[in-house]
């Protein structure tokens, strides 16, 4: 696991296939927890997870990891991996997140390294609800994502 970036290639698409609905997007590339394969529907997927800057205080533990505030942090909010806002990729649409130099995302990929178990485990679990149906309503559109990151194959 580590951090990168997706590239804006892929929420445009996300757009084009109105599938960019609860997807969190900046210009400068959001930092994203790279989850390299789950389970979901019976097949194994790249997932990524964005970090979030400001969940909110009544936010379940349950639904994102916490990492240490950032400077974009408001008082009273939680800056973590925020589970419910996981969502499928390719690595196509991968790109290096730089943290050289950066003390600050250099602890944060440690800590995200040192609790790779109890990340995997959250998003794994939050997957198998939401192919269930049982879905946060601010979860990306992870099916309607897949049908165009993943066509079926030609005969």
């Amino acid at each position: 696991m580590h951090l990168v970036k997706v590239s804006p290639t892929f929420y445009n698409n996300c757009k084009i296939h109105g599938t960019d609905s609860e997807l969190l997007f900046n210009e400068s590339g959001r930092p994203c927890v790279l989850l390299l394969k789950l389970m979901y529907k019976g097949q194994k997927r790249s997932f990524v997870v964005p970090l979030r800057s400001n969940i909110a205080p009544n936010v379940p533990k349950s639904q994102y990891f916490p990492l240490p505030p950032n400077k974009n942090t408001r008082p009273g909010c939680r800056h973590g991996i925020h589970y419910i806002k996981i969502f499928p990729i390719s690595k196509e649409y991968i790109q290096k997140y730089n943290i050289d130099g950066n003390i600050f995302l250099q602890k944060v990929n440690s800590i995200i390294n040192f609790n790779t178990k109890a990340i995997v485990t959250a998003c794994q679990n939050y997957l198998a609800q939401a192919e269930t149906g049982n879905r946060h309503p601010m979860t990306p559109d992870i099916d309607g994502i897949l049908t165009w990151l993943d066509p079926p194959k030609k005969q």
